[in-house]
């Protein structure tokens, strides 16, 4: 530390003329850098960010590549803290050399002093990279600063290869330009996979509700299947930034009755499914009935996965009328998932709808999905349904798991039953995880009994 308080006068210039303080302060830097004291260099390198001038920033930047790896990413640490552009034509090439750290820090250093001519340097390098060079690449994509950075990441994206054109449009959203909804649209239909999967996802997070209806269209001119689960995730985030809930269907319905392609029609109400909006039940109900297998199925996948219990008539209807077993198993899969959601209902009443799944399940794997669905109700009717499986050789496990689930949600009330419960399990079940589960669970309520 002595010697450190002998050079820092030097370094900052204030014991001799500015120019010579200037030219000795570069030439000390570097000897220290180029030393094996590692104290000495820790100091020189905060003392970088102090020394004024570009000057000072052209010297340090000229001798970067004749220090050693450790030194570079040191000095190129400093040289992006100091915020002076003229180190970048140095830090650009620094992002070429052998060694990875110093690739690294070049990366990050050119996201501090980059404007947009580093934009398709560092697209390209995150396209091509992997791993903590990838990430400092594309990080400093995102956080370029200066005039014509956006415009040239928008430039960039038309004449890009593939991988760079990801590396661009995911840079679009994290910097949030809206202005990129256009580009996206033609990228959403570009002939390369990733390119439209990250133009979807894009898509989903610029484009405001004033764009559902292209949206909409660029749906339904999809052929991929691939693309149409993207687009459709796309163009149910649009619609949920529609503040009024009731309205958020409308777009998708408006095409819904004049689409005649049946993998159309049936991804425009796979986006019903995903938006919610109570409006659209009437419609999607109606294809219940069409004479398109497809179109039935994405009906029923729809009212599966909406987000209220207001289905659950339709889907048990489905799961004990329908002449399709694939169409009855998706049904029943359907109520019970609308079972577990939150709802006014008595515990009761949701007790007696799980045994009119359990009555209408097909097979073992099925009566399982009821369990596993039984074990999130907090009753003591849930309780006593879940112990009446605990026999079923094929059930017991899933049954053991509820009642370890039931047992602990219960109120003081009903804590005796659970502790019946729990001791049935330890008695009864031969797998001794759920067995030791049981009992740890035992231990615990009988300690809020004391």
């Amino acid at each position: 530390m002595i010697l450190a308080c002998l050079v820092l006068p030097v370094l900052c210039g204030e014991c001799i003329g500015a120019e010579q303080g200037g030219d000795d302060a570069v030439k000390l830097v570097l000897e220290i850098l180029k030393s094996g004291d590692q104290e000495m260099q820790s100091v020189a390198i905060g003392m970088v960010k102090e020394m004024q001038g570009s000057d000072i920033t052209r010297a340090l930047a000229k001798e970067l590549a004749n220090l050693s790896a450790t030194s570079q990413v040191q000095l190129l640490a400093a040289l992006g803290d100091r915020g002076d552009p003229e180190a970048l034509p140095a830090v650009i090439a620094a992002t070429r050399s052998k060694d990875t750290a110093v690739r690294i820090a070049a990366l990050k250093a050119a996201g501090q002093l980059g404007d947009k001519s580093t934009v398709m340097v560092l697209a390209e390098r995150a396209a091509s990279a992997r791993g903590d060079e990838q990430k400092a690449a594309q990080e400093s994509l995102y956080r370029l600063r200066g005039e014509g950075v956006d415009s040239a990441i928008l430039a960039g994206i038309e004449k890009a290869e593939p991988a760079t054109k990801v590396e661009l449009i995911k840079a679009l959203e994290q910097r949030n330009v809206v202005t990129g909804v256009d580009i996206l649209l033609k990228t959403a239909t570009d002939t390369d996979r990733k390119v439209r999967a990250a133009s979807f996802k894009v898509l989903g997070a610029l484009a405001g509700p004033e764009r559902l209806g292209a949206l909409v269209e660029l749906l339904i001119g999809l052929k991929s299947a691939p693309d149409r689960t993207q687009a459709e995730k796309m163009v149910a985030a649009v619609a949920h930034k529609i503040e009024r809930k009731d309205k958020q269907a409308e777009a998708v319905l408006a095409r819904l009755g004049t689409v005649k392609d049946v993998g159309s029609r049936s991804s425009l109400l796979s986006v019903l499914g995903r938006i919610g909006d109570s409006s659209a039940l009437p419609a999607i109900r109606r294809e219940l009935a069409s004479e398109e297998t497809e179109i039935r199925t994405a009906a029923i996948r729809a009212l599966s996965g909406w987000p209220s219990a207001e289905p659950l008539s339709d889907l048990v209807k489905l799961a004990s009328e329908s002449k399709n077993q694939l169409h009855r198993i998706l049904a029943l899969r359907g109520f019970v998932r609308l079972l577990g959601l939150a709802s006014g209902r008595p515990a009761a009443e949701t007790v007696a709808m799980y045994k009119q799944a359990m009555a209408l399940a097909p097979n073992s794997m099925e009566k399982r999905r009821v369990l596993s669905g039984l074990s999130a109700t907090p009753s003591a009717d849930a309780l006593e349904m879940a112990v009446g499986y605990l026999g079923d050789r094929e059930l017991v496990a899933e049954a053991a798991v509820a009642v370890i689930k039931i047992a602990q949600s219960l109120g003081q009330q009903d804590r005796a039953k659970g502790i019946e419960a729990l001791e049935k399990v330890v008695s009864s079940v031969g797998n001794e995880s759920l067995v030791n589960s049981a009992r740890d669970a035992l231990e615990k309520l009988k300690a809020k009994d004391n």
